[in-house]
Order: structure tokens, then C-alpha cells, then sequence
């Protein structure tokens, strides 16, 4: 598979949540090296998803499913009824932590296959 052109995720807004200060500025990067607008990156449940609540325009989200002992999932809520796309960033190897609501979308794991990340982004948070 060809790796990621530098204009793959040009013009897409997205919105980063995670609370690792060096994965959301590694994410942050590589979202903007490949062209992305980046969104935050926003550390705490409540931030994520007050920005989701007033409506901030992104085309998709990365959330990492724990936020500091807390989980994104009503941020994965406030998404879904905007039908805003968004995957999950996770070290966790167990499926079954994703709430079957959720179960469709897109699991990233921790590490991040940096080229699955960028085409992952490229193809479920293109244009609507």
C-alpha cells in the first residue's frame, strides 16, 4: 500500500482528544503535516465535549477512550448525533470496552501506526 501524499487530509478540520501530552502533540503533527486542521488537542472529557456541544465545525474527532480515569464516550455521543465521524485512540486490547453504540467505529491502537492513523482520518472523515 503507498503511504499517505502530504495533501491527503487537506482542508479536513479535526478535533484531537487526549490526555497524553506527547500523543496528542505527535497526533496534532502528523494531522498537520498531512494537511489536517487540528482542533484542540483537548486533554479532559469536559473540554472535548464542550466543544462538540457548541458546535465547533470539525469533519471527525480521534478520541482516546480513557481521559484520565474518565471515558470519551459522551463526547462519541455528542458526535453521533451531530453524524460527526470519529475513531477511538486506545491501549486497550479488550473490544468490549467500546459500547456496542459505538462498536463501528474505527479503533486505533496505542502505538499509533502512523500511515493506518492518516488513511483511517482520510477515509471515514472526508467530506459529507
Amino acid at each position: 500500500m503507498l503511504p499517505p501524499s502530504p495533501e491527503t487530509l487537506a482542508g479536513l478540520k479535526v478535533l484531537v482528544v487526549e490526555d497524553s501530552y506527547l500523543i496528542a502533540e505527535h497526533v496534532s503533527d502528523l494531522l498537520a503535516q498531512y494537511g489536517a486542521e487540528v482542533v484542540g488537542p483537548v486533554a479532559r472529557l469536559g473540554a472535548g465535549l464542550k466543544l462538540v456541544e457548541e458546535g465547533t465545525p470539525v469533519d471527525g474527532a480521534l478520541l482516546d477512550v480513557n481521559l484520565d480515569g474518565e471515558f470519551c464516550f459522551p463526547i462519541a455521543a455528542a458526535l453521533a448525533q451531530r453524524e460527526v465521524p470519529f475513531a477511538f485512540l486506545t491501549g486497550y486490547d479488550d473490544s468490549d470496552i467500546i459500547p456496542r453504540d459505538f462498536a463501528a467505529a474505527p479503533r486505533l491502537g496505542k502505538p499509533l501506526d502512523e500511515a493506518q492513523l492518516v488513511r483511517t482520518v482520510a477515509a471515514d472523515f472526508g467530506r459529507r
